[in-house]
């Protein structure tokens, strides 16, 4: 009985051994870029408000976002729209009828919106999902937050033309709203129609605003996209932070490819051969959603791991993708930070 059980033993041994998957062997490299600045883009997936069961909270996961972004000085917000994936369902907020696209994207614009313009930027039925966002404080990080009445510089937006008869484009005007109900008249500049401008409020001009604010931050822009071919464009490199994917195993089988073909970007060299910014995009969000993403565009790339340049490894005990997207968002842009200085 003793021989017969040992026997049993190592048997049971050789079968969980067999079923022990050989380590995965993964690359790890150092992106170098031409430029001596480096620019940043976020990519956020409307998958990031998928745990906000109410406005509130929705708006408390945009807040975080537009922050994060202000301070690590982000040129562009991506929202990308998960709707056409029907795998990707929506969980009720209440008696919400927007989409999660545009609630997500008029949350982010708002927060980066002078006070001054927000009557003529946000409709007034979309006033009703800005309830919450009042009551954030300002981002007083952005040069434009901190006007005061005698600063002679002012955030307007130009409007079309009154008068049909003066000899000015119809897609060019020289009128320019900057809040309670007060319009400058450029006195020799004529400007694209609905466009944020710098204004100088005693030579009405308009004036550029790094010239006005120097070195301080501006803000980001907002734009949405629904697949990856309406989000790449422009960008010299791009790069993956897996992020807000709970159930996310590297061992599983489907993972296999991104683990070992997409490298692990571990420092970033800057090149000292132009001062032209190297601008990087970083996408968020879970492979899966990403996969079906990748589908629905029209792309050359054969696969979704070579659209990407590398993927972000956190550091510590982070676990991959085990992380909200908006925390996620504040460890990758501290990494590259560090790198790039």
């Amino acid at each position: 009985m003793a021989v017969k059980r040992k026997y049993e033993k190592v048997k049971n041994e050789g079968k969980v051994a067999r079923k022990v998957k050989p380590s995965l062997l993964k690359l790890k490299k150092n992106m170098d870029i031409e430029s001596a600045v480096a620019q940043y883009s976020i990519c956020i997936p409307t998958s990031a408000i998928d745990n906000c069961f109410n406005l509130e909270q929705t708006t408390f996961t945009a807040y975080q976002i537009a922050k994060t972004a202000v301070l690590f000085n982000i040129q562009e917000i991506i929202v990308l729209d998960l709707s056409k994936d029907r795998r990707h369902g929506k969980r009720p907020r209440s008696k919400e009828t927007i989409s999660d696209c545009l609630l997500l994207a008029t949350l982010l614009q708002y927060f980066v919106t002078p006070s001054n313009l927000l009557d003529i930027t946000f409709k007034r039925k979309n006033m009703l999902y800005l309830k919450h966002a009042f009551a954030f404080p300002k981002l007083h990080q952005l040069a434009f937050m901190n006007e005061s009445a005698e600063h002679i510089y002012r955030e307007g937006l130009s409007i079309a033309q009154d008068n049909a008869e003066k000899e000015i484009e119809r897609d060019q005007t020289n009128l320019v709203y900057i809040g309670k109900g007060e319009i400058i008249e450029l006195s020799n500049q004529n400007i694209p129609r609905t466009v944020r401008v710098t204004v100088d409020l005693q030579r009405k001009e308009v004036v550029s605003p790094r010239d006005v604010y120097k070195n301080q931050t501006l803000g980001y822009h907002v734009r949405v996209a629904s697949t990856l071919d309406e989000v790449s464009e422009g960008y010299a490199r791009t790069l993956w932070v897996n992020s807000g994917d709970y159930h996310y195993d590297e061992e599983l089988s489907k993972y296999r490819k991104v683990e070992t073909k997409l490298p692990y970007i571990m420092k970033i060299k800057k090149g000292s051969v132009s001062e032209t910014p190297c601008n990087i995009l970083l996408i968020f969000g879970k492979w899966d959603h990403l996969k079906r993403c990748f589908k629905r565009s029209d792309l050359e790339c054969s696969a979704l791991h070579r659209y990407f340049s590398g993927q972000l490894h956190f550091p510590g005990t982070v676990p991959q993708g085990k992380l909200a997207i908006q925390d996620g968002l504040q460890i990758a842009l501290t990494m590259l930070q560090h790198w790039t200085t």
